[in-house]
């Protein structure tokens, strides 16, 4: 193990905010809706699988931004030489690809009235940047499915899942964004 890598995980461990996941757990084939309305699942990337920033509050919204900031700062630093990654993606180094690793960020509501859903979808994309819009899902159906794979106990924080190619959760973190815990959820063990 590398060492830099080593110590942010014991961090993270010590922390007690960051673990690895359990075998199994998955969020393939829960339903979201996008931005613009459209029916749709997550689509992990083929070899690197996907990073999830998930809220389940309104009151997480302070963490969940905080992570989509972090992540971006994050990969600006680390694109080197070359241009930035397109926004909401991580380079991570890989043997199999070069392709950056996709970043989703999830709003899990719940159970609401049609008019709710097209109300609250109207409100992301008023304050979303155009750029990142293809990025952000609205989770109305399941909600207890995203409650469970994120192991969620504070509704106030944010939950971030690192998945595998097949949508089974590989990492989790739940709270403010840090160094160490975004190091620890890019070095989890997914499996291609």
């Amino acid at each position: 193990m590398h060492r830099g890598r080593g110590l942010a995980v014991a961090c993270a461990f010590a922390c007690g905010a960051w673990a690895w996941a359990e075998s199994g757990a998955t969020v393939a084939a829960l339903p979201l809706t996008a931005l613009d309305g459209d029916e749709v699942t997550i689509e992990p990337h083929s070899v690197l699988g996907a990073l999830l920033i998930v809220g389940f509050s309104q009151e997480s919204g302070e963490q969940t931004r905080a992570w989509g900031n972090h992540v971006s700062e994050w990969a600006d630093e680390h694109a080197g030489d070359e241009a930035p990654p397109p926004p909401m993606h991580l380079p991570i180094q890989s043997s199999s690809t070069e392709d950056p690793l996709p970043v989703f960020s999830i709003v899990v509501i719940g159970e609401t009235s049609r008019f709710m859903r097209g109300m609250f979808r109207r409100m992301m994309k008023g304050v979303m940047p155009t750029e990142v819009e293809g990025s952000f899902f609205l989770a109305y159906e399941r909600a207890d499915a995203w409650r469970e794979v994120a192991a969620m106990d504070d509704e106030a924080a944010a939950y971030v899942l690192r998945i595998d190619p097949q949508g089974r959760i590989c990492g989790r973190h739940a709270g403010p964004p840090s160094d160490e815990a975004l190091a620890g959820l890019l070095h989890a063990p997914c499996s291609s």
